[in-house]
């Protein structure tokens, strides 16, 4: 840091202790969007757990279902196992079935969008660290090149001219 006057050192200090910030900024940006991914995640798999249990208490109805209608046309001196009592029992099997199915589907469905939500998370949570470098890489660009646009210390050596009179030009007195 030859030649940097102390007000420019300061000035690179701050420069560089915000760019710090902005990435420590980026990153606990990052690390929120990665909390509610993991809950995007947990509320899918409870919803899934729920549709589950859903499914299971149809199964279990439908048993339920099937047994009373055998147990009343047995009781009643009808054959159980077909005409009016199976009819019944098939038309109540292929209700239950049908929305036992529709509580798998809803549990795969949850799972799918529970995926899709923390995978916008996760992506944010990306982009968040992302930004948080390159604001920081700008802040510091900025820095570096304001303190090039101010100069430096004036040197002790003679500044030389750096201008070059073209040939056939010297003599009219502009370069001497």
């Amino acid at each position: 840091m030859a030649g940097l006057t102390a007000l420019q050192m300061i000035g690179l200090g701050l420069s560089a202790t915000s760019a710090l910030g902005q990435i420590q900024a980026g990153r606990a940006q990052a690390q929120a969007y990665q909390r509610q991914a993991r809950t995007e995640t947990l509320k899918a798999k409870r919803a899934e757990i729920q549709y589950k249990e859903q499914g299971v208490e149809v199964l279990r109805r439908l048993r339920q279902n099937l047994g009373t209608v055998t147990a009343r046309a047995a009781s009643g001196g009808l054959d159980p196992y077909s005409g009016t009592a199976q009819g019944i029992k098939d038309y109540g099997t292929k209700l239950g079935v049908r929305e036992y199915y529709m509580t798998e589907e809803n549990a795969a469905l949850s799972i799918a969008a529970g995926d899709i939500n923390a995978a916008q998370y996760n992506s944010a949570a990306s982009q968040a660290r992302r930004q948080g470098l390159y604001s920081a890489i700008g802040t510091m660009g900025m820095a570096v090149a304001s303190v090039g646009a101010l100069g430096s210390a004036p040197s002790s050596a003679p500044v030389s001219n750096p201008v070059t009179p073209l040939p056939g030009y010297a003599n009219m007195g502009v370069f001497s």
